[in-house]
């Protein structure tokens, strides 16, 4: 090696070891801004946790490979095979695909859209309502946006 390009590695290194590209968690406890966290039935039914009750592994959701939101398995992405979560409202059942958005305050933001099955993509989101309630909205406001906590 000549000594321009063992400097030029080396800073290469350096900047290797410096520079942490950090991929957002979709694995957690999905919980809106106003800090309601959703969980999953046993009917697979998505619902929000009653206030008070404690964070369990069984309180967690992910996204699968395809970004659906499902009860965690405890595997990543495409791997396992996750029950997809149902979301029934408005007398419909959508699956709710997972949608980073935005980042504030150090943390990855998601919005997430209910789909019914066999449809294409809504531009409607999951929402808290001011009666603490799931709900179906137009725009990604702050009743929109969800965190994901590990």
């Amino acid at each position: 090696l000549n000594s321009t390009s063992f400097f030029r590695q080396r800073s290469e290194l350096r900047f290797a070891q410096q520079s942490t590209i950090t991929m957002p968690t979709l694995s957690g406890y999905y919980t809106s801004l106003s800090g309601r966290t959703l969980t999953i039935n046993d009917r697979d039914e998505l619902t929000l946790l009653p206030r008070g009750k404690e964070l369990h592994d069984q309180t967690k959701l992910r996204a699968d490979g395809e970004f659906w939101l499902c009860r965690d398995d405890g595997r990543v992405g495409k791997f396992g095979n996750p029950t997809k979560a149902i979301l029934h409202i408005k007398g419909q059942g959508y699956h709710i695909w997972v949608e980073p958005r935005g980042f504030s305050n150090g943390m990855t933001e998601y919005g997430l859209v209910p789909i019914l099955p066999q449809h294409e993509y809504s531009n409607t989101f999951l929402a808290v309502n001011d009666l603490d309630q799931l709900d179906i909205v137009g725009q990604w406001g702050a009743e929109a946006k969800f965190r994901c906590f590990e």
